[in-house]
């Protein structure tokens, strides 16, 4: 079951984020997130446990993606395609023309993900995200006409 975030959700998104994500977001980013007019965050239920999350914000015509994790015990069942496929949906039906985001180079995983869904590289961001051993990496941005 996909439904929106609560305040309650914010401390186990958080951890989630923590295992998937080397710059996770606090429980108070999460929290802003929520709270937020232009943000949306839903969660995604699996036998009562939160098993993934997506985060966008949309302005105007534009509908950018923040985050999508799915937690450990629930990766490879289609999770982050279906938070993708409700943003995609969401993104249909408030007149959203374009739809982009940034990944990490490193992540081939989810540039294939995201390839799948018709993404395609617009452009890059060097040297945006720091590594464990000083060195840098790209940003790979990738946008999508809805």
């Amino acid at each position: 079951m996909i439904r929106p975030a609560t305040s309650a959700d914010c401390a186990t998104l958080a951890k989630i984020d923590a295992v998937s994500n080397p710059s996770p977001w606090s429980v108070k980013q999460f929290e802003s997130a929520i709270e937020s007019r232009t943000e949306t965050v839903l969660v995604s239920e699996t036998n009562g446990c939160l098993s993934g999350f997506i985060a966008w914000q949309s302005v105007c015509d534009e509908s950018e993606l923040h985050l999508v994790a799915t937690a450990p015990d629930f990766r490879r069942q289609g999770i982050a395609a279906a938070l993708l496929a409700q943003w995609f949906q969401t993104a249909s039906t408030q007149h959203i023309t374009r739809l982009f985001l940034e990944v990490r180079e490193s992540n081939e995983a989810a540039q294939m993900l995201y390839r799948k869904y018709g993404f395609a590289e617009c452009g890059r961001r060097r040297d945006y995200y720091s590594l464990h051993d000083d060195r840098r990496e790209d940003a790979v941005l990738m946008d999508k006409a809805v």
